[in-house]
């Protein structure tokens, strides 16, 4: 996931997505499993793994790494 941020040619919108950029690794891993798992994660669908979500974040995650490549 920080790679991915920092591949990025912008700052991350919304910005509290940079703390994912300094926050120690444990942390972030605890922290958003449990947001995971929460009823906004459930009700807002990111918590979904449909095959129409899988092929998204699949798409999402080649063309990021494309772009890292590239960078």
């Amino acid at each position: 996931m920080r790679q991915n941020l920092a591949a990025l040619p912008k700052p991350p919108v919304p910005g509290g997505f940079a703390a994912l950029r300094t926050l120690p690794e444990g942390l972030l891993v605890a922290t958003l499993r449990r947001f995971l798992r929460s009823p906004t994660a459930v009700h807002s669908g990111l918590s979904d793994a449909s095959p129409a979500t899988v092929a998204e974040l699949d798409r999402l995650a080649e063309q990021l790494r494309a772009y890292a490549r590239i960078r």
